[in-house]
């Protein structure tokens, strides 16, 4: 008798933790789930609209960096398309598919209290996909936003964090003519830009990793919004530290990823075929490089070895004639404009002392004694990066120059 009971509260104790079910389930019709957050500098008189939910006291104006302004695009529930069959117009599709909303506060934290205190459901943010920065509020410091994103559990690694030319809130409350849902178009440009090769993978976690090593320094996609509501992809921005510093051109996301042997090749250069009166178009295919760090004289000296291939897709005049020679000087002056293209680009970055080629990082993986010795900490790498010397070696070779040729 005792072992049939014994067996009894066994299988009642193995049998009750599969009961339990969904115990803290939400509805999803009771979570704001939130699609993008856009970041902005507060303007004046916008203190008039904080709720105080978070504090008691006047803020200290020493101890906080000033009011920010977020604005948030929350989905709407039913009104979201699924599959490529949920086309049509606003109407058909019962209203617009995102509430945008925005708020302000002292910290980000604060702002998402305070615009909580304007809705009934609890805010989510699960499918968080794209972050915008103005960029007054990168040039700012970007240190509240990097902790609260970090310590943020339902935030993903895989989200973009991206810097605006003007205003985050105008991206965040664009109507781009092909997605309804602005959130999916804005993350479509710049996965598609990843795809197509003009876009290195610089996701919120990679930015993290980045400005965690003590050799390198983070980047982030920067964004400029036209006039018909469409997103140009303008550049990259460039951080020291929490701040960023400075910009870079569209080509020069091209030259970023050559020396970091980031394929597939995506950007094109118009060249001058030497002895000709006509230009070509010449695009980037597939990428090699080689990094290495030598110390002379007790600095660090960098050569980056480089190998570009691409293909021939137009030139201007037809009647002109493309031969072996001209091609050759064409891969030639293709080569001595891309070396000093790479070495003015990072120049620029020296100035700053923002190593966002990470060659710091090769500094410790190949000079440990060096830089344990001369270096150690990323303030001390960040002086040394001014005074870095670098040689840039490339070689470009033209594959292919269409059905038509003499």
């Amino acid at each position: 008798m005792w072992q049939n009971l014994i067996k009894q509260i066994l299988v009642v104790v193995l049998v009750a933790p599969l009961l339990t079910g969904c115990w803290d389930r939400l509805e999803i019709e009771d979570r704001a789930v939130i699609l993008a957050i856009g970041i902005d500098k507060a303007k004046p008189g916008d203190e008039k609209e904080n709720s105080n939910a978070t504090h008691i006291l006047k803020q200290d104006t020493e101890t906080n960096k000033g009011l920010i302004r977020i604005t948030v695009q929350i989905a709407i529930p039913g009104r979201i398309p699924l599959g490529t069959g949920g086309g049509g117009s606003e109407s058909t599709a019962g209203g617009k598919p995102v509430w945008v909303l925005s708020s302000v506060g002292y910290t980000l934290e604060d702002a998402l209290m305070n615009l909580q205190q304007q809705l009934a459901d609890r805010l989510f943010f699960g499918h968080l996909r794209v972050i915008v920065l103005s960029e007054a509020v990168a040039k700012n410091g970007i240190e509240n936003e990097n902790d609260f994103f970090r310590r943020q559990p339902q935030v993903r690694r895989t989200v973009w964090m991206v810097v605006s030319k003007g205003s985050a809130a105008d991206i965040m409350k664009a109507t781009p003519q092909l997605e309804r849902v602005p959130t999916l178009y804005l993350l479509a440009t710049l996965e598609h830009a990843r795809e197509m090769g003009k876009l290195p993978n610089i996701f919120l976690g990679v930015f993290f990793s980045a400005s965690s090593a003590k050799g390198q320094e983070g980047i982030l996609p920067y964004l400029d919004l036209k006039k018909e509501s469409n997103i140009e992809l303008a550049g990259m921005a460039y951080f020291k530290n929490d701040k960023m510093v400075g910009t870079s051109t569209a080509l020069q996301i091209g030259h970023y990823m050559a020396m970091k042997e980031i394929n597939p090749g995506g950007y094109s250069v118009l060249q001058e075929i030497p002895g000709e009166k006509t230009t070509a178009m010449f695009k980037t295919m597939h990428r090699k490089s080689r990094i290495t760090t030598t110390i002379r004289n007790g600095n660090v000296h960098t050569i980056i070895k480089c190998q570009v291939e691409g293909d021939l897709t137009e030139k201007s005049n037809e009647k002109a004639f493309i031969t072996r020679e001209s091609l050759k000087m064409l891969e030639e002056k293709i080569q001595k404009d891309a070396e000093v293209g790479f070495e003015k680009f990072i120049q620029q970055t020296q100035k700053e002392g923002s190593d966002i080629f990470g060659f710091g990082e090769y500094v410790r993986a190949t000079q440990p004694a060096y830089w344990n010795k001369e270096i150690k900490t990323k303030e001390a790498w960040e002086q040394k990066y001014k005074e870095m010397s670098v040689e840039v070696s490339m070689r470009v070779k033209i594959r292919r120059i269409g059905t038509k040729t003499e």
